[in-house]
């Protein structure tokens, strides 16, 4: 499934590379910017389609795609449709557009069109709570934060607190979707519904099985009869299907084994690039008003509110959110995005629905994904968008001229005071000499006020301050009873994390140490992991450090109670999961997601 995270702070992130994971856009300005040169905005559709043939055909080399399959529609109709180099390398097997590849997450926008077809019927209302149709949904409820708050819209905008991913047996021959209720209804929801944008794999099979209980079709089913059916995509299906020219799967120039999900409903449809377009101009048709004979996907209205704006009260969010789609949006244009990864495939679509055209690119190396959403973000100029279009405006206010700041007094500076922690860092705030000090991965600062919660950062260098830039803030906001704090550049917003409580060490220390990895292990990706280390930092942080065979990764800790706590960050590499700690007679054990380490009891640290 797609990887969706982009949270940027003071220091540089490293993301861990996830097949199962996080929804990550891995845009850059840069690279939109080069993007806009090679394809100058051309005017016909055949320059159009001369400017995209010459952009593949240098990537594919550059940067060691083995296959990849491309669309464009343009006024409602496919003007473009090719496949470059092989969907089998080994028996030189060329890749076209009847090749079939895993969309990955993807999948989600159809399991959300599921869901508003069974509105439409009349079976739900995606405003009601999610427990008025799955009565037997009971994750563990936290003071402020109940599974009676989530509502189906919450699910499917990704705000519904349910944490990102369960691990444990995910692939499809250990496990099936509708296992991951249960899973779930083991864990703490990690946010109150509706605060924080953090995109769950897990709630989305969620509603795989909402789909199942209330239509009493299969989810798998379900999207037979009411999707692919009425668009006649007849070469779409899941690994239960045995679909015929399906691509073999690559990364570093190597072929990689095919394990199948469990997650269908976040990520198991499969597909052509015929089927593809057709399904992309289904949706194109609906958003017009188009009725065709036997194609009816669902009403003019239904697919607008699904392409409208849903997400813009969510006060800690990264990316502007329709009903299952990502939204580029300004004052002029639209359009809707959504890319999947699963298993090394990748795929991006990128829908135009007011101007009637879509891009759509599926490849099956793992490095072909950013040359596919380059590609798509490159159209961006060409309908009057652009990259920041995706993000949603700050929620900290305006900037303050530092000129009239009046120096704050020391109870005021000592409410600021912590450990503000992120998916792999966390940032402590002191006083010092009347000022804020803030000491991170990064360096060492002193904040100066220039309102009563926004500061201006200046890094320490020896005996010398220097300002870090004049349009750069940090500002300190409390949300919903959490005390967070932000990074702010102009009208980019980046959130730094929010203050941790303090650890209680007699019950944490006798579990400090080094735990290997047991039990089920991921076969789906390059993520297998490894062993974790518990440990308290200097400055009293719990820290989990998760290695990988790949990756190491220091992860910060919010303790909810004795046995669990929560692994820090808002949509950013391991951020927001639930961490379980028990023991038996022979070991003590952290379970991580899903994915379980162990060590002997009594053994040292």
């Amino acid at each position: 499934m797609i990887s969706g995270r982009m949270i940027v702070s003071i220091k540089k992130l490293g993301l861990l590379t996830l097949c199962i994971v996080l929804h990550t856009f891995s845009t850059r300005l840069s690279a939109q910017q080069q993007g806009e040169k090679t394809f100058n905005r051309p005017a016909t559709n055949a320059e159009l389609i001369s400017t995209s043939e010459k952009f593949f055909s240098e990537r594919m080399a550059n940067d060691g795609i083995v296959g990849l399959s491309v669309a464009l529609i343009v006024e409602g109709k496919v003007i473009w449709q090719k496949g470059f180099g092989y969907a089998d390398r080994e028996n030189k097997i060329p890749m076209t557009e009847h090749t079939v590849v895993n969309i990955g997450s993807i999948t989600k926008t159809f399991t959300a069109l599921s869901v508003l077809q069974l509105q439409e019927k009349g079976l739900i209302n995606i405003d009601n709570p999610l427990v008025n149709y799955l009565p037997q949904f009971s994750p563990k409820s936290r003071p402020g934060i109940t599974p009676n708050a989530i509502t189906v819209k919450s699910v499917i905008t990704h705000t519904s607190g349910i944490q990102s991913d369960i691990w444990k047996n995910s692939d499809l021959n250990s496990g099936k979707y509708t296992d991951v209720l249960g899973y779930v209804n083991n864990t703490y929801l990690t946010y109150p519904a509706g605060m924080v944008g953090l995109y769950s794999n897990a709630g989305y099979n969620i509603l795989g099985h909402l789909v199942k209980q209330v239509s009493k079709e299969d989810y798998s089913a379900y999207v037979h009869n009411h999707i692919f059916k009425p668009l006649n995509m007849t070469h779409s299906g899941f690994a239960t299907d045995t679909l015929k020219e399906r691509a073999m799967l690559y990364a570093g120039g190597q072929l990689i084994a095919t394990h199948e999900l469990r997650d269908i409903a976040s990520g198991g449809i499969y597909t052509d690039m015929v089927d593809f377009s057709k399904y992309a101009i289904g949706l194109l048709n609906a958003y017009q008003g188009k009725k065709q004979p036997g194609k009816f996907l669902t009403g003019r209205e239904t697919i607008r509110k699904m392409f409208t704006l849903q997400n813009r009260d969510v006060p800690l969010e990264s990316n502007k959110k329709g009903l299952g789609w990502f939204m580029f949006q300004n004052d002029s244009a639209l359009a809707l995005y959504h890319a999947g990864s699963a298993g090394f495939a990748q795929a991006k679509l990128l829908l135009f629905p007011e101007k009637n055209a879509a891009a759509i690119v599926m490849t099956n190396t793992a490095e072909g994904g950013r040359a596919a959403e380059e590609f798509c973000f490159n159209l961006l100029p060409r309908y009057g968008l652009s990259i920041p279009d995706l993000f949603p405006p700050p929620v900290t206010g305006p900037l303050h001229d530092s000129t009239n700041a009046t120096k704050l007094s020391e109870n005021e500076l000592r409410s600021y005071t912590g450990n503000y922690a992120e998916s792999n860092t966390y940032h402590t705030i002191t006083i010092k000499n009347g000022y804020l000090e803030m000491q991170d991965e990064d360096g060492h600062f002193i904040l100066r006020n220039t309102d009563k919660n926004e500061f201006i950062p200046y890094r320490i260098t020896n005996n010398d301050t220097v300002a870090l830039k004049n349009t750069l803030r940090l500002f300190f906001k409390d949300i919903q009873g959490y005390h967070f704090l932000f990074r702010r550049t102009k009208n980019r917003e980046y959130n730094m994390g929010y203050r941790l409580k303090a650890v209680d060490t007699t019950t944490w220390s006798r579990r400090y140490g080094h735990y290997e990895q047991y039990g089920y292990q991921m076969l789906i990706g390059d993520s297998k992991f490894k062993s974790v280390d518990l440990r308290l930092s200097a400055d009293g942080v719990l820290m989990l450090t998760l290695k990988t065979l790949g990756s190491t990764n220091d992860i910060p800790l919010d303790v909810i109670d004795k046995h669990c706590a929560l692994s820090c960050g808002i949509n950013a590499g391991f951020g927001g999961f639930n961490v379980k700690f028990y023991e038996d007679e022979q070991y003590l054990v952290v379970d991580f997601a899903g994915i379980t380490f162990r060590k002997l009891r009594g053994q040292k640290q």
